[in-house]
């Protein structure tokens, strides 16, 4: 395992308080992530002309994904719409069935059918919330006009990503800092029964992840301040220090998918944290010699999504 401190570039000083879900574009040359407060806001910066602006939602924005007519998909807290970057117009395409709030989407992905991946966790930013609720998370299929629910019993579901060949898909429990695997049936979207991949109590908390072309896993690690490289194996490769100690998710960008840029967060930190890590929540990026998978946009009709029954694993 190599140890790396000096290879980290901060791009944005934008200081957010939760920068989460980092997504590139390449026909735009264009990152996009978010900053989950409310009200909330997804952030892009034009990295042809350099210029940094943002979205805002009236209320939480937990995750962004593109979408292959050209708009965005974006989740609040149990609701998901289609936004049009051009007239700012929303379409409700689904809404969690309790929608009381009390649950909330957290990280997300899309695979290559065109199928979002999410999960649900207890809403632990409600006002009032104690904590994250064990086990109380399910991870949800979105597409084809329907969605279904997967009881996975995660805590706070995170790092949503699968292997090169889409044979295994990755999920991450940061309740109790378990990655795991599963293997995966790309046509029909089945997800078996998982098993441990990784685990590291030195190395903080598992949050956003990205794969690269050789199948290892690029994993932020909150609380520890590093984004580690696993292997296929379940083994640690590489350990990057990032000088702010809340590194939240990862994507690859650029022409050549060769940079990581990774969201943080200054969320919970105190006055005193804070004074010694003046860049947290800035956007940095990572140069790499492998290079990243581009990530796949949402497909689906634009017209409202009906969940199904429950699912379990077999």
């Amino acid at each position: 395992m190599t140890s790396v401190d000096s290879a980290i570039e901060l791009r944005i000083d934008c200081r957010n308080e939760l920068g989460e879900m980092p997504v590139w574009c390449a026909d735009a040359s264009t990152l996009y992530w978010i900053d989950v407060i409310a009200p909330g806001r997804v952030f892009f910066w034009k990295t042809r002309t350099g210029a940094v602006d943002f979205w805002e939602f009236p209320e939480l924005v937990t995750g962004i994904d593109l979408m292959g007519d050209g708009g965005f998909l974006v989740r609040g807290t149990c609701d998901i719409v289609r936004f049009d970057p051009v007239t700012h117009q929303t379409q409700r395409l689904f809404t969690l069935p309790d929608g009381s709030g009390s649950s909330r989407f957290n990280d997300g992905h899309c695979d290559r059918a065109g199928r979002l991946w999410v999960g649900t966790m207890s809403n632990n930013l409600l006002a009032g919330a104690t904590g994250v609720a064990a086990s109380a998370g399910h991870i949800w299929c979105i597409g084809d006009g329907k969605a279904r629910s997967i009881d996975a019993q995660l805590g706070c579901p995170n790092a949503i990503c699968w292997s090169p060949d889409y044979r295994t898909f990755y999920i991450a429990d940061s309740a109790n800092g378990w990655l795991y695997a599963h293997p995966f049936e790309e046509d029909t979207g089945a997800l078996m029964q998982r098993r441990p991949f990784f685990y590291s109590g030195a190395l903080g908390i598992p949050d956003g992840a990205a794969v690269d072309q050789q199948g290892y896993l690029w994993n932020a690690r909150w609380g520890a301040g590093v984004l580690i490289r696993i292997s296929p194996a379940g083994r640690l490769d590489r350990s990057v220090r990032l000088p702010v100690s809340q590194p939240t998710a990862c994507c690859f960008g650029d022409d050549d998918l060769r940079t990581l840029y990774i969201t943080t967060a200054r969320y919970g930190l105190s006055r005193e944290r804070l004074a010694m890590e003046p860049l947290a929540g800035g956007v940095f990026s990572l140069r790499v010699d492998v290079a990243g998978l581009p990530l796949p946009a949402f497909r689906t009709s634009a017209s409202a999504i009906h969940p199904c029954h429950a699912a379990a694993f077999p």
